[in-house]
């Protein structure tokens, strides 16, 4: 069975870090959502998508990408994201849902807090040392748990 990891990693690169630390544990490519393929990831078995939480939801840019897989016909997919919020997991719901209806099998999520330094807490730094080695750590064990779980 075959994997790929997708990311959107825009502001500290938080979310490359992780997802580069995920692809290594599972063996797998790791490539940014402009360097892949509609054609490319119909081949895998598994996706991880993964962004940082950008205006309370993962990158739009990875729903524009899966909508054109024509027939996702159970197609497992994990997501993980970076964020400023500590359960920054919440805001998977929207992806969460869009796989679902689009009918992709859901098969795990994951969140780290990620550095951000920004207008939206007042130009506070939040996280500045993360994700960090446990951090990484913690997202290359998931990854770990989800490959054992689906093949």
């Amino acid at each position: 069975m075959s994997c790929i990891i997708v990311y959107v990693s825009k502001h500290k690169g938080n979310t490359k870090k992780v997802a580069l630390a995920m692809a290594q544990e599972i063996n797998c490519e790791a490539k940014s959502v402009e360097e892949v393929s509609v054609e490319e990831l119909e081949k895998y078995d598994l996706l991880g998508i993964g962004s940082g939480i950008y205006a309370f939801g993962m990158d739009r840019e990875l729903k524009k990408l899966l909508k054109k897989i024509k027939n996702p016909n159970g197609k497992k997919v994990f997501v993980f994201s970076t964020s400023a919020d500590l359960n920054g997991a919440k805001y998977h719901k929207g992806m969460k849902k869009f796989l679902q209806k689009r009918g992709f099998s859901f098969v795990g999520e994951f969140n780290c807090p990620g550095a951000y330094t920004g207008w939206f807490f007042g130009k506070k730094s939040l996280n500045l040392d993360r994700p960090n080695e446990s951090d990484l750590k913690s997202a290359k064990d998931f990854a770990k748990s989800i490959v054992e779980k689906v093949f």
